[in-house]
């Protein structure tokens, strides 16, 4: 029998999961997952980990409680570790209580990981406190729909409208003119602050801040989707961002979006890339906003497992990617070979973050090129490679033909292995195109999957946006896409560092 963990994903921005959470994703077999549930989640994941949509949304049921609560029993029952990932917190009107309740009628083990709640990150994210001293002195939580006919909230709105402190009205956009109506009906004053906040800590995120008798109606106005927060009391007027949104307090109803008062750089990249470039640019004061995220694919390991019953053969293992470091080793774990059996094997990395995977492994590369591109790689390595050692190179589905071809050329000796592929998938930050200073590409593949996703997502990018780019190779991909009068500035260096030293000065 497996064990079920349930796991609050937080409020939407992947960063806020708890670092317990994030590990149990790193190691389950199957992860079940809510609309709610940040995908970029799923990026933590192991290969060949199951993925399992259960999204609900009012009115666009996916799957049926019901059939969620089978889902987990009967991937548990077989012994899999199951990660039940809800957005938010498991307990807050997340409907974990009725999975438990399924699992314990089978005996089946489980544990909830808290998440971080949106009814208190969502508003304080977006400057709004929830309580505040002389002001709010308590927060009430509230449901914004019942799985009634109707679906309309079942309030004593008499008691809030009474209660003095600050109204969270969760999942309720659709419900706001009764929400707003009844709190009025039964006392409120209708100039009471108000505020609603669609697609919070997202790079989706919209603010809009008005009165109780106007909000329903400017909910419309301006297109707010869900999920929406709802706030109602005096903290919804407060705004405590440093140097994010253009504020005037002397307007007592305004919309913002996410903070494009400062410089902005769209990311497309593979979450752990993404979270280095956003690292380094934080201190020199530039938003971060992902516009397309790459996903590492594991592709069959039959080839790779094959080779490596016979690495006896092989005198250099060759690595283009931290990712082809990390699935190479990942195969070799899961067939429980010895390492040891790597012990006559030279192995030579594309750059120093490759090579810096490879050392968490306890193994120092042996050779790193003058420059960190795939044609000088291959002509430095074909220098030292000794006539009949022969070399593995396990690598990306789109792996650059410029080094297998000098390696052609050069009569190396060569096994190419297509062990992972790059798959990209289009993000929120992909709304404001128009807002961005740059967008920077870490991959040639990332150019290809973004103009692909731009494209069928019906996107336009603004005229004479500014593409940053990690290397030669990328460039390329850039000029095919775009053409070669397209703004493309090359980090020099060819890595991640050389990237953000172009964009502090963009």
């Amino acid at each position: 029998m497996g064990i079920v963990y349930f796991v609050g994903a937080g409020p939407g921005d992947e960063g806020l999961i708890t670092v317990k959470g994030a590990e149990k994703l790193k190691s389950c077999d199957v992860v079940i997952y809510d609309r709610l549930a940040c995908e970029g989640l799923l990026n933590y994941t192991k290969p060949g980990c199951k993925k399992i949509y259960a999204g609900k949304q009012a009115g666009m049921h996916y799957k049926k409680q019901e059939e969620i609560n089978q889902i987990l029993v009967d991937y548990a029952l077989p012994g899999n570790v199951v990660v039940r990932l809800k957005g938010g917190d498991p307990f807050v009107f997340g409907r974990g209580t009725e999975e438990i309740e399924a699992l314990e009628k089978y005996n089946i083990p489980y544990e909830v990981i808290p998440g971080v709640t949106s009814a208190i990150a969502v508003p304080e994210c977006a400057g709004i406190p929830v309580t505040h001293r002389g002001v709010s002195r308590s927060f009430h939580v509230i449901t914004g729909h019942t799985n009634t006919a109707t679906g309309v909230p079942e309030c004593n709105y008499k008691a809030l409208a009474a209660t003095g402190g600050t109204l969270v009205f969760m999942m309720g956009l659709a419900n706001i003119d009764e929400i707003a109506g009844s709190l009025i009906k039964e006392g409120m004053p209708a100039d009471t602050p108000a505020a609603v906040i669609s697609g919070g800590t997202t790079a989706g995120q919209k603010v809009l801040r008005s009165q109780l008798g106007r909000i329903a109606k400017e909910v419309k106005e301006n297109n707010l989707f869900s999920p929406a927060v709802i706030i109602v009391g005096e903290t919804a007027s407060y705004n405590y961002n440093y140097n994010n949104y253009s504020y005037n307090k002397n307007t007592s109803s305004f919309y913002e979006t996410i903070c494009f008062s400062r410089k902005t750089a769209g990311i497309v990249a593979t979450r752990v890339l993404r979270e280095k470039i956003e690292e380094g640019l934080r201190i020199s004061g530039t938003a971060c906003v992902p516009v397309c995220d790459m996903e590492v694919e594991a592709v069959s390991a039959e080839g790779l497992i094959k080779e490596l019953e016979d690495i006896e053969k092989y005198n250099w293992i060759v690595f283009t990617s931290r990712n082809g470091v990390i699935l190479f080793f990942d195969v070799l774990r899961n067939i429980h070979a010895d390492i040891r059996r790597l012990s006559h094997i030279k192995f030579a990395v594309i750059g120093n973050g490759t090579g810096q995977q490879l050392y968490k492994y306890g193994i120092n590369a042996d050779f790193v090129p003058s420059e960190y591109t795939s044609a000088v790689f291959a002509k430095e390595l074909s220098r030292i490679i000794l006539p009949g050692e022969t070399v593995l190179l396990p690598r990306a589905v789109q792996g650059s033909k410029e080094l297998t071809d000098i390696f052609t050329k050069e009569n190396i000796l060569y096994k190419e292995l297509e062990i992972y592929d790059v798959k990209g998938h289009i993000m929120p930050g992909a709304d404001y195109l128009e807002k961005l200073s740059c967008i920077i590409f870490l991959s040639a593949s990332g150019v290809k999957e973004f103009a692909r996703l731009v494209k069928e997502n019906g996107k336009e990018l603004p005229e004479g946006i500014k593409f940053v780019c990690i290397g030669e190779v990328t460039r390329k991909a850039l000029e095919e896409e775009y053409g070669m009068e397209a703004c493309i500035i090359t980090a020099s260096g060819n890595n991640a560092e050389g990237v953000i030293d172009i964009v502090k000065e963009i």
